[in-house]
C-alpha cells in the first residue's frame, strides 16, 4: 500500500473519528558537507555550516531558526539560548538536554537525547527538536545529505487562509455546547464476537453518572458478559477436545454473566485525577481487595513518558478544523527527497482543505452533506457526513463509514453508522468482518440531559485508595 493510500485511508477513519514522530533524527556524515532545505528552498550559512555529532545532526541555531522568522537571542550569564516566534518561546541551556516551549502561556519542558553546544562561538542545537518546537516537519535525504525542514503550521495557515469553513465551524459551536455546564447521560451497548467460525461471545453494558465542563466527571459502568459458548467452541475449533470446567470455572462464568462487572468512575480530567472501583467476582479472584478504590494521575503518568498532559487536555477541548488538518497530515512517512518534499506536503494540505472547506458540501434542504467515495489499491472507502442545521446552527448530525479491504489474505469490511439527534440523543452502531478469522458488532444508544447537581470528583470520606500506577518508577521512552 503507498504513501497516497494509506493518507486517503487514513483522512477517511480519523474524519469519522470526529507531528511527524518523535524519532532520533541521525545523519551520515559526507565529505561534501550537509545542506538544509527549509520551505523547498536552501539555506545559506556564511561563516557556519552544520555538523554531525554522536550521530545526530546540529544545525547553526541563530541561522537556522533567524531562518524560520524567530527573534534570536543568547544569554552570556546563564548560557542560554531563546528563539520566539507567533507566540512560541523555545529556550535551551548549553550542555542541557531539557528545554523549555512556552506556546500561548502554557511552559512545558521537553527532555532532548542530545545536548546544544558551543563551537567557534556559534551555538549548535539539534536539528529535530529545533524545527518540531515551532511545529515544522523534519525529514532526511540520504542520497543528497540534505536536512528537510517544512514550516508546516505556516503552510496549513496559509493554505486555510483561501478556503471558507463555515459549516465546520459551526459544527465546533454544536460539539462544544456539551463542554459547558452540567451533563447528565445515559448509554446502553450491545455487542457479540466470533472468531473463526465459533459461538458468539455476547456483552450487554449500561451508563449513567453527570458530566460538569467536560471535566468533572461521576459514571456508573456495568458490562455483563456470556462467555461460556464461546470458549468452548474455540477449544473444539482448536483441536482440544471438549472444555473441562471446575466448579470455581462455572461459578465466575454465572457470575460475569448474571452479574458482570459494575465500575464506578470519579474524576477531574483537568487536574489529571482519576479514581475507580470495581465489583466482580473476577477481581476478587484476581487478588484486588473489594470495596477498594484506585486512584491515577494522569498528569504524572503523561509526564514520565514526556508528555505534556495540560497540552493535550487544551488541545483536546480546543478541536476545530484549524487542528483536525494537522492532525489528519500527520499520518504518513517522513519526507526523503528534497527534491519534492514540500511540493508534496503543500499538495497534500491543499486536498485535505479542500476536502474539509465549506464549497464540498452540498445542501439538501436544510442539511449539509459532505460525501466522498475512496477506490485504490484494494481499498474501497464511502464517507458520508451530513450537518442538520436551523437557523444557521447545527441541531445534529449523521456519519456513516463504509470501507472494504480486498486482500485475498486478509479481507476486512467494516460499517460505522453514527448520529445525534436535535433532543442530544445518539445512536451508533459498528461492524467487522475478516471472513472466517473474526466478525464483531456493537450498538450503542443513549444520550445527554442538562444536569443541576455537579458530579463528586472524589471517592467517599474514609474510602480506602491506593495508587495504581508508580510513576516515580516509569520509563521515559
Amino acid at each position: 500500500m503507498n504513501a497516497l493510500t494509506k493518507r486517503g485511508l487514513a483522512l477517511v477513519c480519523a474524519a469519522a473519528m470526529l507531528s511527524t514522530g518523535t524519532s532520533a533524527f541521525a545523519a551520515e556524515e559526507s565529505s561534501s558537507g550537509i545542506a538544509v532545505q527549509l520551505d523547498g528552498q536552501t539555506l545559506s550559512f556564511t561563516d557556519v555550516v552544520p555538523e554531525v555529532k554522536d550521530a545526530r545532526t546540529f544545525l547553526p541555531f541563530r541561522a537556522v531558526f533567524e531562518a524560520m522568522g524567530a527573534q534570536v537571542s543568547y544569554s552570556a550569564s546563564n548560557q542560554t539560548v531563546t528563539a520566539v516566534r507567533d507566540g512560541t518561546t523555545v529556550t535551551m541551556a548549553l550542555g542541557g538536554t531539557t528545554a523549555t516551549v512556552e506556546r500561548d502561556g502554557v511552559t512545558s519542558t521537553i527532555t532532548m537525547d542530545v545536548a546544544p553546544y558551543a563551537h567557534d562561538n556559534r551555538t549548535f542545537v539539534p536539528v529535530r527538536f529545533a524545527a518540531q518546537a515551532f511545529g515544522c516537519t523534519v525529514g532526511w535525504d540520504q542520497d543528497d545529505q540534505t536536512v528537510i525542514l517544512i514550516d508546516t503550521e505556516k503552510l496549513i495557515e496559509d493554505t486555510l487562509s483561501k478556503y471558507k469553513f463555515t459549516y465546520l465551524d459551526q459544527y465546533t459551536q454544536y460539539s462544544q455546547k456539551f463542554n459547558t455546564g452540567i451533563w447528565d447521560f445515559d448509554a446502553q451497548l450491545n455487542g457479540s464476537l466470533t472468531m473463526m467460525g465459533s459461538d458468539p461471545l455476547t456483552l450487554t453494558g449500561t451508563g449513567e453518572g453527570t458530566v460538569a465542563d467536560a471535566m468533572k466527571m461521576a459514571m456508573d459502568l456495568g458490562i455483563k458478559l456470556d462467555l461460556k459458548a464461546f470458549m468452548e467452541s474455540l477449544n473444539e475449533l482448536s483441536g482440544m477436545g471438549a472444555t473441562e470446567w471446575t466448579t470455581e470455572d462455572l461459578a465466575l462464568l454465572n457470575d460475569l454473566k448474571t452479574n458482570g462487572i459494575n465500575i464506578q468512575l470519579r474524576g477531574d480530567m483537568e487536574e489529571g485525577k482519576l479514581y475507580f472501583t470495581a465489583d466482580s467476582q473476577l477481581l476478587e479472584m484476581s487478588g484486588l481487595p473489594a470495596d477498594t478504590w484506585y486512584s491515577m494521575d494522569l498528569g504524572a503518568l503523561y509526564g514520565s513518558m514526556g508528555m505534556d498532559y495540560t497540552s493535550l487536555i487544551s488541545a483536546s477541548m480546543d478541536m476545530d478544523y484549524t487542528t483536525l488538518i494537522p492532525m489528519l497530515l500527520s499520518v504518513g512517512e517522513e519526507p526523503t527527497d528534497c527534491t519534492s518534499a514540500y511540493s508534496d506536503l503543500a499538495t497534500a494540505v491543499n486536498l485535505v482543505a479542500g476536502l474539509f472547506c465549506d464549497d464540498a458540501f452540498t445542501a439538501n434542504g436544510d442539511d449539509r452533506v459532505l460525501h466522498y467515495v475512496f477506490n485504490q489499491d484494494g481499498v474501497n472507502a464511502v464517507f458520508t457526513f451530513t450537518l442538520h442545521l436551523k437557523d444557521d446552527a447545527v441541531t445534529g448530525y449523521d456519519l456513516s463509514v463504509t470501507c472494504d479491504v480486498e486482500d485475498e489474505q486478509a479481507p476486512v469490511s467494516l460499517t460505522l453508522e453514527a448520529g445525534m439527534d436535535a433532543k442530544d440523543q445518539m445512536t451508533a452502531s459498528f461492524t467487522l468482518d475478516s471472513g472466517e478469522t473474526m466478525a464483531m458488532e456493537m450498538t450503542l444508544t443513549g444520550g445527554y440531559t442538562k444536569g443541576s447537581t455537579a458530579p463528586v470528583t472524589e471517592p467517599p470520606a474514609g474510602a480506602t485508595v491506593e495508587e495504581l500506577v508508580d510513576t516515580t518508577t516509569a520509563v521515559t521512552p
